[in-house]
């Protein structure tokens, strides 16, 4: 008759060793997926901060001096207690970019994922890429795929100077699944747009320009605030 009773002994401490590794592998992949995600972060903060404008690199709250630039606190409450999409408009020169990078960079400071880009700067990106090969043949490739999962992902994004690029019908159907899929997702959008700061006359302007869809879309849970105030850049007259 066989004894088995050392084998018996084994067998818990040899369970108890594999639940160890199984919690040790565990514990690695979470470390591992730790450490993709900081890479992640830190790719997006500089990405941001690579891609915006040197001039605005120093936008913030409380560098909205002109009155009509925070009227109430409604550009630097926004992120906190502000409608879901945030329209500036108003005639050029009047601050919007400035002001929109103020929310944008406060928000990238808190660590959240930000993008910012000019409507005409987003379309060149979308766009389909033609290459001819060195035999002749043509090929197609999409645009920058990660442009438009980075619009449609990210806690903010930031839409500057819609309405000064040119509009196509290729580019009314990425603007409207980009702002179909921020709007279904609950994400929040700034735009800036030279416009009439009249709300009523901003929604006519939008819909002449992209179709009443669109224009309803982007009110859709959001807010006109309209730069009617001075102009705020500083124009040298003498040297």
């Amino acid at each position: 008759m066989i004894d088995l009773t050392a084998w018996k002994r084994r067998i818990p401490a040899q369970a108890a060793g594999v639940d160890h590794a199984d919690a040790l592998l565990a514990a690695a992949d979470l470390a591992e997926m730790e450490a993709i995600r900081t890479r992640q972060s830190a790719n997006r903060h500089k990405a941001y901060a690579s891609r915006r404008p040197t001039r605005y690199a120093t936008a913030a709250y409380a560098a909205l001096r002109h009155p009509h630039q925070d009227p109430r606190g409604m550009v630097s409450s926004w992120w906190t207690r502000g409608p879901r999409v945030l329209i500036l408009a108003g005639p050029s020169r009047t601050g919007k970019t400035f002001a929109a990078y103020a929310i944008a960079n406060a928000v990238h400071d808190a660590h959240l994922w930000v993008v910012a880009r000019s409507a005409a700067d987003l379309s060149a990106a979308l766009k389909p890429q033609r290459t001819t090969l060195p035999d002749g043949r043509t090929i197609t490739t999409n645009g920058e795929e990660m442009a438009y999962n980075n619009s449609i992902n990210c806690d903010l994004l930031l839409l500057d100077d819609l309405g000064r690029e040119r509009v196509t019908d290729w580019w009314l159907e990425q603007l409207q699944r980009i702002i179909d899929d921020r709007c279904g997702n609950m994400r929040r959008l700034i735009v800036t747009a030279n416009a009439n700061p009249n709300p009523a006359a901003v929604l006519a302007e939008l819909a002449s320009r992209y179709g009443d869809p669109l224009a309803e879309r982007l009110l859709d849970g959001g807010g006109i605030l309209g730069f009617d105030g001075p102009a705020v850049r500083e124009v040298t007259t003498s040297w």
